[in-house]
């Protein structure tokens, strides 16, 4: 462990024990990966917290729980399913941090789930807001403050790339523009829900993770997925990628000093100000065309 990680993980264990009453935190996403070391991040500096990890796999959840203080749970959902995260929402009572990791690396081109929406763009876009309004009263009524943390872009991002004609990709479909929208919606997103009135208790926070070595290229075809592991250990071994541990005290360390309002973070947690300008009209289109989507009645 660097210096630089040793001293985000020393803010981080200061901070988080501090808070009375201990926070309730969920991680979507948390069994693995990104998600993963976040939980047990918190978990180890805080062990009076009470962490809610949401995803898939319930063996792996129970790996992470045993390692987690008695108030922790996981609950089982689909999170590519936007009829799933209402009713895993229903099932929280208080938040104070909701930390958003759920993610896929994939080859595949649009890939629609049975509510026809791409799997990718559910996973890292329409599915994280939707957590994020159906668990706003709890966080707007957090008494140490509530925290939103997007680990997805937050640097790379071009909003002037945005297909405004085809906003969820049904006909224009690829990698690169999937991955451009789901990156600038989320910043504009958060630029909307961090600028109303109602969520002025509320830190909303994109972060760039970098590259970090987490299992997320076993998704991928045989032929892609070894080459890919073996640049991703010739990488780590370079000091040019960081393990999940590292990167989790980064994001955490990012999203414990945002304040209220917006904020987008680099790799080590540093709050990135050099961003492509965005008009409002941008971020009103983004935020109706969400809205839409997300609905139940979409």
């Amino acid at each position: 462990m660097c210096a630089a990680v040793r001293a985000a993980a020393a803010s981080n264990a200061r901070i988080l024990s501090s808070f009375k009453p201990p926070p309730n935190v969920v991680v979507v996403g948390g069994t693995s990966g990104i998600g993963r070391a976040i939980a047990l991040s918190i978990g180890q500096h805080c062990p009076s917290a009470s962490i809610t990890i949401i995803g898939r796999n319930q063996s792996a959840a129970d790996a992470i729980l045993s390692q987690l203080g008695s108030n922790s749970k996981f609950i089982r959902a689909d999170v590519s399913l936007m009829s799933e995260i209402r009713n895993a929402t229903k099932k929280i009572n208080v938040v104070d941090m909701l930390i958003l990791t759920q993610g896929i690396l994939t080859m595949a081109g649009r890939t629609p789930t049975t509510e026809n929406i791409d799997n990718k763009l559910a996973l890292h876009y329409y599915g994280r807001v939707l957590f994020v309004q159906e668990l706003l009263p709890l966080l707007r009524s957090s008494q140490n403050g509530g925290k939103v943390l997007f680990v997805l872009g937050g640097v790379n991002e071009n909003p002037s790339k945005i297909n405004w004609n085809d906003m969820s990709l049904e006909n224009a479909y690829s990698l690169s523009a999937a991955a451009n929208h789901t990156a600038s919606f989320t910043d504009l997103a958060i630029k909307y829900l961090g600028s109303q009135p109602e969520n002025t208790n509320v830190a909303f926070t994109h972060a760039n993770p970098g590259g970090v070595n987490t299992p997320i290229a076993d998704n991928l075809p045989f032929w892609a997925r070894l080459p890919l592991k073996g640049l991703m250990a010739g990488l780590l071994a370079l000091g040019l990628r960081v393990t999940p541990e590292d990167c989790a005290e980064y994001m955490v360390h990012g999203m414990l000093g945002a304040d209220k309002g917006y904020t987008y973070i680099g790799t080590k947690g540093e709050t990135v100000t050099k961003k492509k300008p965005v008009q409002v009209e941008m971020v009103q289109k983004v935020w109706e065309h969400t809205a839409q989507i997300i609905s139940p009645n979409h």
